[in-house]
């Protein structure tokens, strides 16, 4: 496997981005018009796999009830799908965390130091004007954060969410 993209003194960048992908901090940081859309790219091409990655995982769920609804289930088919499920959610969280990192290389130095308050907010001549910024790939601002199960967008803010609490909140 290859290593995870760091950043010598940027901590929690990965926390950062990991609800809305870098595009939910305009108060912070001014995208170029490249940026945003390889962003935005970044953000749907996640959102995609988490919907494959879940229906993988419900698959699975279901293939357990079956195997837990026999008069006498087999152990060893039990533990064995149990393992798959959380073999599936794992890859899934890492897939998930790789791709923030990735979408991370797309800002400047300069940029990642904006969003860990390490420099002065930069300029946005919109913020002042009240008018919103409009975000590559459509309604999905706000973020968004991995549930056990499925794929939620959480409100602005992150967090875990979700009946299960394991969400992305925590990568």
């Amino acid at each position: 496997m290859s290593a995870l993209p760091g950043f010598p003194g940027a901590s929690h960048l990965y926390h950062i981005g990991a609800t809305g992908f870098f595009l939910d901090h305009p108060e912070h940081i001014t995208l170029s018009p490249q940026q945003a859309a390889t962003l935005g790219k970044a953000r749907e091409n996640a959102l995609r796999a988490l919907g494959e990655s879940a229906r993988k995982v419900a698959a699975a769920e279901e293939q357990l009830w079956q195997l837990t609804a026999a008069d006498q289930p087999s152990s060893a088919s039990v533990e064995a799908k149990v393992r798959e499920l959380e073999k599936l959610r794992g890859d899934q969280r890492l897939a998930f965390i790789r791709a923030v990192g990735e979408a991370a290389k797309v800002l400047t130095d300069e940029q990642r130091q904006a969003l860990l308050g390490q420099l002065p907010p930069s300029p946005n001549p919109a913020a002042g004007m009240g008018q919103a910024i409009p975000q590559p790939g459509g309604s999905m601002g706000g973020g968004m954060m991995m549930d056990d199960d499925a794929m939620e967008m959480p409100p602005a803010g992150g967090g875990s969410m979700g009946a299960g609490g394991g969400g992305m909140g925590h990568m």
